[in-house]
């Protein structure tokens, strides 16, 4: 799906997707009633017409009930395009976003939030449910302060000890999971325990740790939430009376997470605040807590576990007086506006490089002497960042995940508060000559330096490119329907798009073969790049095998232009395809897609 079309002729898509295993979430123009609306979608095959007709019939049957603080369906609705069917569920809009990435909150604000999300629960238990995945990203908060429960992907049935994920295995986010999870047997207790982590976590605007004073008056609540036997724990009426005596009469306010500045380092802004505020994030006294009936039947919450899990972390801004975006437009943002040559100059002679890769990414070359060499990635990732594999630490308003350091590189993660939260930034330190490097202290120095950038507020625009750059296209619109119609079970209109649209992906649904376009820029090729040939009068290089077994790569050469040094260097269409077939057949298709691709580019 691309911005702009129309699912079943009334919701227009308008901003998206964020993406998550296999399904994904648009925010949407409801034409008909006029509001916004999230669209979450799972695929089915051919072969998905029953699955879908049990979803409408109990989506139908549920829609009928809400609950207060569960995100609210819509409808379910289906559509069929070159021969796949695809469903959709139509959900309430929550424009102020999750909690993920929140600062510190008060402990009467978090018990706030605590408590009618124990409401929720205490709701979707009587139901026989198991959400098993309570996290700060799974909890969105209106314009108002009211908090909702969504993304019921990992959901347990109590009753038949069914779950329903596609594995058989019991979802959950292991930072934020009971120790009964961990071992594969959830229980209602179970989201007790990660509800009382949520909570602690909002206390400290960090993710779960050990306990600390921070947690004032919270501190007996939490200690009886967190209580390693689930059969010790109270059950979510009583977790909701407990945080809501905390919570007094206090009222959630949303936290300006970003805002244009002029300031430098150390200033509020950049500590995570908002300017003029430090501190945790206050409260106000302006609509006293209320409790919905138990009695109240969970429809989201049951309808939404007919589908694949996605994501529900997508964070919206509010349509005015909104965050600001540190990013903004993907085309213009520069990359090495992110780079710090003299703060790594302490591990060797650097160099800025910002005529290699994609146009996505700036390097450093760093050169500690004793034969070592070390490049410096700094990229930006579009979609959803993955759950974090290492240590996580909150830096104001950002998260550093430092991924684990594996051979001869190490990398970290920047995650960036909302509007950008479907934007991650890599920072990668890699070997490049074998040697004595410090690659993790490097990969943290050049982070710091990164998230010291984003704290002074919006990045600095790149210098305009050329207008026959491939900067200025869309990878995904250069191959057209027709073009992929030559791979088996792929479909144009369902890319996965990279940061900027510079790279795209489509996989096959009947057969194990993909297809991976993406731009690039480097040094000339030569014939050590593949065996050379010319698609539409372009040098182009076949090369079988390049990027692992059962691939081929073609490059295209798109125009020569001269770098930072007065060098000659190439922007280069890469095109791969992978997968089953032999790679005979294999580079016969890259070859052709590559050169439909190359009749579409500008002229140099």
């Amino acid at each position: 799906m691309r911005l702009g079309a129309e699912v079943t002729g009334r919701y227009r898509l308008v901003k998206g997707p964020i993406r998550g295993g296999t399904a994904e979430v648009w925010l949407a123009d409801d034409t008909e009633l006029g509001r916004r609306v999230a669209l979450k979608r799972a695929r089915f095959g051919d072969g998905g017409t029953r699955s879908f007709d049990r979803l409408k019939s109990e989506a139908r049957a549920l829609a009928r009930f809400s609950h207060p603080h569960v995100v609210t369906l819509y409808d379910a609705v289906r559509v069929r395009a070159r021969g796949r069917a695809t469903s959709w569920l139509v959900l309430e809009y929550v424009p102020g976003g999750s909690l993920d990435g929140w600062p510190a909150t008060s402990p009467q604000v978090a018990a706030l939030i605590g408590a009618q999300i124990a409401d929720a629960l205490a709701a979707l238990h009587a139901e026989g449910i198991v959400h098993c995945d309570i996290k700060p990203g799974n909890v969105v908060v209106t314009e108002k302060g009211t908090a909702k429960l969504t993304d019921f992907g990992a959901a347990y049935r109590v009753g038949g000890r069914e779950t329903i994920t596609r594995n058989g295995s019991v979802a959950h986010t292991p930072a934020y999971a009971a120790p009964e999870v961990l071992h594969g047997v959830p229980e209602p207790a179970s989201d007790v325990y990660s509800l009382g982590l949520t909570v602690h976590s909002l206390t400290t605007g960090e993710p779960p740790g050990a306990m600390s004073a921070e947690a004032g008056p919270l501190s007996g609540v939490l200690a009886a939430l967190l209580r390693p036997d689930p059969a010790d724990r109270p059950g979510p009426a009583e977790a909701r009376r407990m945080l809501a005596e905390v919570a007094g009469d206090a009222e959630v306010e949303l936290p300006v997470h970003a805002t244009a500045t002029e300031d430098g380092p150390g200033t509020a802004q950049e500590e995570g605040g908002p300017p003029g505020r430090r501190g945790p994030v206050g409260y106000v006294r302006r609509h006293p807590f209320s409790l919905a009936g138990a009695s109240v039947v969970v429809a989201a919450a049951v309808a939404a576990l007919l589908l694949v899990s996605v994501l529900g972390d997508g964070k919206e801004a509010p349509a005015q007086a909104g965050p600001v975006s540190l990013i903004g437009d993907p085309h213009t943002a520069d990359p090495c506006a992110l780079a710090d040559p003299a703060a790594l100059g302490k591990y060797g002679e650097t160099e800025l490089d910002n005529d290699y890769g994609n146009f996505d990414r700036c390097d450093v070359l760093v050169d500690p002497g004793a034969k070592s060499e070390v490049d410096v990635k700094i990229n930006f990732s579009a979609g959803p960042a993955p759950e974090p594999t290492g240590p996580v630490r909150a830096v104001g308003r950002f998260r550093v995940v430092e991924d684990r350091a594996e051979g001869d590189e190490c990398g970290r993660r920047l995650l960036l508060p909302v509007p950008d939260g479907d934007t991650s930034i890599i920072v990668l330190a890699h070997e490049t000559k074998e040697g004595p490097a410090p690659l993790c202290a490097i990969a943290d120095t050049a982070a710091a330096r990164a998230v010291a950038v984003l704290g002074r507020g919006p990045l600095p625009r790149r210098p305009r490119l050329p207008a026959e750059s491939l900067a200025h296209w869309n990878a995904c619109a250069i191959l057209s329907g027709d073009a992929l119609d030559a791979v088996p079970g792929i479909d144009a209109a369902e890319p996965d798009v990279g940061f900027g649209g510079w790279d795209c992906e489509w996989h096959s649904t009947t057969q194990d073969i993909q297809v991976k376009l993406r731009f690039d820029r480097g040094p000339p090729l030569t014939a050590v790049d593949g065996s050379p040939t010319r698609l539409r009068g372009h040098r182009a290089f076949v090369s079988p095998d390049e990027e692992g077994n059962g691939t081929c790569l073609v490059r295209v050469v798109h125009r020569t232009y001269s770098d930072q040094h007065d060098e000659d260097a190439v922007e280069v269409l890469f095109l791969v395809v992978q997968g089953e077939p032999p790679t005979k057949r294999l580079c016969a298709l890259a070859t052709d897609l590559a050169d439909a691709a190359t009749a579409q580019l500008p002229a140099a």
